[in-house]
């Protein structure tokens, strides 16, 4: 009796592997995923295809720079409905670029990726962190990666660390002037290498600034400037260009100018 159920179990094992052998749902070699959370590849595709849309337009911000010396500006990518579908934060310090994205489906973050370089005079050091999002704007999923080469980052997978939320009502200040970002009249300044005049904003605790090249002049801004510390405080509304020279060096150009209501 005792040979019997071996036999049987033999049996019984050789039909279970011969019908995995034979599986119409053969298995994904987990290797190929782009992180260790195997439900991120709709993530990842998600973000391709915002990517590579077509259908957008870029929205760009005014460029700030802080008291500090860092460098911000904003893009976001809209679709001919007003619709964010992608939001692009840069902020430049010294020998450190970092890079903020966040990408939205029908009005919701669903991904945001940390991007940061630091240049060395040894070797650069290159680092992302990536998180997913679900419907309730909860962080299902954060991953990291890190190269000392760009070209191998790419080729990397994320893997999992603790879970983190990247805000992006900063870069939606930037790009919607609000908060510290707000275009009040700070004064004007000349740029002698240039030759130009440029009109300067930001906020009343001057934290921010940004400049603008006068190109052309109407009578409310040269009211403004003839009575420059008076206005000094004043809020803006600017509608603004940028404007590359053939050696590369590019401005942001005044467009037109009025007192904000």
């Amino acid at each position: 009796m005792r040979t019997f159920y071996l036999a049987f179990f033999v049996l019984l094992l050789h039909g279970c592997v011969g019908d995995k052998e034979n599986s119409n749902y053969p298995e994904i070699d987990s290797a190929y995923f782009r992180s260790d959370f195997q439900e991120g590849e709709m993530f990842f595709d998600l973000k391709e295809s915002i990517e590579t849309a077509e259908d957008v337009s870029d929205a760009h911000s005014l460029e700030f720079m802080s008291a500090n010396g860092a460098f911000l500006k904003a893009t976001a990518k809209i679709d001919s409905f007003g619709e964010v579908h992608m939001l692009i934060f840069e902020n430049e310090f010294e020998n450190q670029l970092k890079d903020e994205l966040f990408y939205y489906k029908n009005g919701l973050k669903r991904i945001s990726l940390q991007s940061t370089t630091e240049f060395d005079e040894q070797a650069n050091y290159y680092s992302e962190i990536i998180s997913f999002y679900g419907d309730s704007g909860n962080v299902i999923y954060t991953g990291i990666r890190n190269a000392t080469d760009i070209d191998s980052l790419k080729w990397m997978r994320f893997s999992g660390i603790k879970k983190k939320a990247h805000s992006d009502e900063f870069a939606l200040d930037l790009l919607k002037r609000e908060g510290p970002f707000q275009t009040f009249f700070q004064g004007t300044a000349y740029a002698e290498e240039q030759k130009k005049l440029f009109l300067v904003v930001g906020p009343k605790d001057r934290s921010y600034s940004s400049t603008l090249a006068i190109l052309e002049r109407n009578e409310f801004l040269d009211q403004l400037i003839a009575n420059e510390n008076k206005n000094i405080g004043m809020c803006l509304d600017i509608d603004f260009g940028i404007t590359t020279q053939t050696d590369g060096f590019s401005y942001q150009t005044l467009l037109d100018i009025s007192k904000a209501k």
